[in-house]
């Protein structure tokens, strides 16, 4: 997510003598909107409300009082929720909570246990009842909480306790801000510090960002889109903004329409960010940006904004059965995110080819990066893509294995070329995609993982049952170039011998691990996840690319000497430096492929 300082962009309002041609009919429509705007208490009752306040001396803590009007009395169950949708690993954000208290109308104190990590029981009054707690947020790289005198981005799972039975009722929201900050969230503006949602579902849904925040807007197919920044960076606006827009414009092409009138991208911008992160909701998304590769080229956030974006549809819409209703207090296993993230991955690299922000050669370049991870990674061999879907949980993200992210991409892509050929280009993956959301979606109905055979037979009108027992269900290599052959493709695979201290993963700007193979030579050596590596021979280096470029100059036989922090205390590490097959793959447009691979080729890369 980034934030960037500018110029609001505001909508031109244009003057006519409207109200003179207007007639009765119309103006019933515009009253209903303007109640809609003007009045959403009428929509949203003042039952429950939420007010937010911040400890403007320390900066390290939230205050959120919730106010039940009326709780009859009874017992009523308090609860923070054990993880956020779209983040697929613990939270525990009960033990954030390090203050908790409940009165009655009169100020008298209220009975109160605490059950568990994450519930409270409170014995309610006959009249209104206020429950307070405190919260000493914990930052995190793409999801949570975080404070500090800048700013904070507070995600509505990890912030707002849930009132137990009641998750349905409608619910205000009031902030209050510190002097200067400005608030970005999908959340229904009622005044201007008060919010309204349906239910918790769509408060959870909707994060709050705060500070000093820049912004500016475009329109698509009628729809309001509002980008909002946090942090300083001179990066390229309205280029910036433009592309955005394409990607928005691709996307709803492909889906038919946009089925929202106003969505809020939430950007922050840090100069310590390496790559970048973010995390989906139904009506807006939250993504964190390196502020230095923006400046370089805005090109480089386009990958996370269209992945993010294309969530709106694939998982917030169509959803697994396991997130359908939501269960904020355990774990949502599926055997299906290899198409929720993996496939939502192929239609975003789809949409930056279709809408101009990449060439074609760029966008086969990407494939063939992703067939170059796969294929360097062992454990294809040992773990399916529905084995990988399922283990996040105990794995966590970008753990060790497979990734359904990226196996879930090919799998999409060769299935959508299988798809073509089948029904000789007269279908394709967008028809799948279109099946689910008018037919699940549409419903309310989640997909179960025994279902994809089914969903194909009716989508597409072929039986894909043996494809999926072999690629999704089974631990059979992908047959790239068999498969891309029928869409006028040529994949070339080959390896060779590397030098190697294993596959490490490394985040932000201390080169903490995030991820390592314990059975490698550095973690032979000692090396765990989340040390950090300050520097490789006595030399400092930036990030993975920094390590491996550094690693690769070595011959095999040779050592590397890490120097690593762990818990505070320095130590050294001497690696064995071992060898790897280096994989390599070129994609490139097949020089004279038959009539109907050309058609399929066609009409894959141009879309709708």
């Amino acid at each position: 997510m980034t934030h960037r300082r500018g110029e609001r962009n505001r909508v031109q309002r244009r003057h006519s003598v409207f109200f003179q041609r207007i007639d009765f009919s119309r103006c019933r429509v515009l009253f209903c909107l303007w109640a809609c705007l003007v009045f959403p208490a009428l929509l949203y009752p003042a039952g429950l409300s939420y007010t937010l306040a911040f400890d403007q001396l320390t900066w390290k803590y939230l205050t959120v009082t919730i106010q039940l009007e009326n709780p009859s009395g009874r017992r009523l169950l308090f609860s923070m929720p054990n993880w956020i949708p779209g983040a697929y690993e613990w939270g525990l954000f009960g033990d954030q909570v390090i203050d908790f208290s409940a009165v009655d109308s009169s100020g008298a104190k209220l009975a109160w246990e605490k059950l568990s990590r994450s519930d409270w029981e409170v014995q309610g009054g006959e009249g209104p009842i206020s429950v307070a707690y405190t919260l000493k947020p914990i930052s995190r790289s793409y999801w949570g909480t975080g404070l500090d005198s800048t700013g904070a981005l507070l995600e509505g799972a990890a912030t707002w306790m849930r009132v137990r039975d009641l998750e349905k009722m409608p619910v205000r929201v009031r902030v209050r801000a510190p002097a200067g900050w400005r608030i970005a969230t999908g959340l229904t503006r009622e005044t201007g510090e008060s919010w309204v949602a349906g239910g918790y579902d769509e408060l959870a849904d909707c994060p709050l960002l705060l500070g000093a925040l820049s912004d500016t807007s475009f329109v698509v197919d009628g729809a309001r889109h509002e980008l909002y920044f946090h942090g300083e960076a001179a990066i390229d606006r309205p280029a910036f903004t433009a592309m955005v827009g394409r990607i928005v414009a691709a996307q709803s092409r492909l889906m038919g329409g946009l089925p929202y009138t106003r969505y809020v991208f939430q950007f922050i911008l840090s100069a310590d960010e390496r790559g970048s992160s973010g995390l989906e909701h139904r009506n807006s998304t939250t993504i964190r940006l390196s502020s230095l590769e923006v400046m370089k080229d805005v090109r480089s956030a386009a990958s996370i904004i269209s992945h993010e974006f294309f969530h709106l549809w694939n998982v917030k819409r169509i959803t697994s059965a396991a997130f359908a209703p939501l269960n904020y207090q355990q774990e949502a296993r599926t055997e299906s995110l290899w198409w929720f993230e993996g496939v939502t991955s192929y239609y975003a690299d789809l949409a930056l080819l279709r809408s101009g922000v990449w060439t074609g050669d760029e966008f086969l370049r990407h494939q063939a990066m992703e067939i170059e991870r796969l294929q360097d990674n062992p454990d294809r061999l040992r773990t399916t893509l529905a084995q990988a879907s399922w283990r996040v949980w105990q794995n966590g993200f970008a753990g060790p294995g497979i990734s359904y992210y990226n196996k879930g991409q090919l799998l999409g892509l060769l299935l959508d070329v299988m798809i073509r050929k089948a029904t000789r280009n007269e279908k394709s993956l967008d028809h799948v995609l279109h099946y689910l959301y008018h037919t699940y979606a549409r419903a309310g109905r989640g997909v179960g993982d025994d279902e994809w055979a089914d969903i194909l037979r009716q989508a597409a009108g072929k039986d894909f049952t043996a494809f999926l027992d072999r690629y999704l269900y089974g631990l059979a290599e992908l047959p790239y170039q068999e498969i891309l052959a029928f869409a006028g493709l040529k994949a070339v695979v080959q390896t060779e011998r590397m030098p190697t201290i294993g596959a490490i993963r490394i985040i932000g700007p201390r080169n903490r691990v995030f991820s390592l193979e314990e059975t490698s030579a550095a973690g032979r050596a000692g090396l765990r996840r989340n040390d950090l590596i300050l520097s490789i021979d006595d030399q400092a280096f930036k990030g993975e690319a920094g390590l491996y470029e550094w690693v690769g100059k070595k011959t095999i036989g040779d050592t590397v000497r890490l120097l690593i922090s762990r818990d505070g205390i320095q130590w050294p590490l001497t690696v064995a430096v071992d060898s790897r097959e280096q994989i390599s793959c070129t994609l490139s447009l097949s020089p004279s492929p038959d009539p109907m691979a050309l058609a399929i080729r066609n009409s894959l890369l141009s879309g709708p």
